[in-house]
């Protein structure tokens, strides 16, 4: 699910995207490689007499690519216009070429937003200032969520659905075809599949598709503070985003399985100050529980592919903890 080894760009090939990109004002003057990323290749490009600018790189195509991670840049590029309700957060694109002809790879420049990952401060915040984050955090995604669309999935060039349920049918198998690939041994997730066969009602209740970003969270926001407030200025790497069910996305993914901490009660609470009141009626516990198997499932494969010995183990556990708690609902 990361990228596979391949090659770094060198600054001949930067400067030849940035003349294509700007022409006579494309003159470089500083090149910084922005570190931290796990799919594309990042460069904040000092230009003589401008702005600095992005440059992101996707990697070369592989055959072995994840399903997820295949031709994320054009997927952003294509759902970036549904983002015009918080067009003034988004780091706009200044160039896509996806022609392949200075280089064999996808890339984009986009303009610099100035601040600094949250993510990298998060320990320094005064406890208001990070509540506040979560507040502003929560309206942002509220706006993302009120932008509705034509049809179920991701931005072209990936696949779209008529219905919800065809989605989420359409990942759980994926990511088993995954986990028999990589030899994982987690019989919960195929239990949790064929409770989901029994759901298609219950998931198509959800007839509207709904932008989400995909892969929000701290180190895809960027703030701007000084001793008293902070401000969350730019939201970046929308490449994973898709039309679904808001409660399917990562963010809200993330809070879920922390809601029973009691360091997160007054982050949770923030958020949804900002999002709004949290439903808690049966249908929305079992989407709850399948789009928690979904994603923990995908991020074992992830794991796997990657080296962490723990990934299957871990798993293993809290699939069966979703199997479980859906089996009271079937009862």
């Amino acid at each position: 699910m990361t990228n596979a080894t391949h090659q770094k760009v060198t600054p001949v090939q930067i400067a030849a995207m940035c003349r294509r990109g700007f022409g006579s004002e494309g003159e470089i003057e500083s090149i910084q490689e922005v570190i931290g990323g796990t799919v594309n290749e990042t460069y904040r490009i000092g230009l003589v007499g401008g702005n600095d600018v992005i440059l992101r790189i996707a990697p070369p195509d592989h055959a072995d690519t994840y399903w997820d991670d295949v031709a994320l840049m054009r997927r952003e590029y294509h759902i970036q216009p549904h983002f015009a309700s918080i067009a003034s957060l988004m780091p706009k694109v200044l160039l896509a070429d996806f022609t392949h002809q200075i280089i064999e790879r996808d890339y984009m420049f986009q303009n610099y937003i100035a601040g600094e990952n949250w993510s990298d401060i998060e320990d320094e915040l005064t406890d208001k200032q990070a509540l506040s984050l979560w507040q502003q955090c929560g309206k942002i995604v509220k706006q993302m969520h009120a932008t509705s669309g034509e049809r179920f999935g991701y931005p072209h060039p990936g696949r779209q659905f008529p219905r919800w349920s065809d989605v989420i049918y359409d990942r759980l198998d994926r990511i088993r075809e995954s986990m028999l690939a990589l030899k994982m041994n987690v019989p919960a997730f195929r239990t949790i599949t064929d409770f989901a066969l029994t759901q298609t009602s219950l998931l198509d209740e959800i007839d509207t598709p709904r932008l989400l970003h995909g892969d929000l969270w701290t180190f895809n926001l960027i703030v701007q503070r000084d001793s008293e407030q902070a401000i969350i200025a730019g939201v970046i790497d929308a490449d994973r985003a898709w039309w679904g069910d808001p409660l399917a996305d990562w963010i809200l993914f993330l809070l879920l399985i922390r809601q029973e901490e009691s360091e997160w009660q007054a982050i949770i609470d923030a958020f949804h100050e900002g999002y709004g009141k949290r439903a808690n009626d049966r249908a929305t516990h079992i989407r709850q529980e399948l789009y928690r198997a979904m994603h923990i499932g995908s991020a074992s494969v992830w794991g796997v592919t990657n080296g962490d010995t723990n990934a299957e183990e871990r798993a293993h556990r809290e699939l069966s903890d979703i199997s479980r708690t859906l089996a009271q609902f079937s009862a």
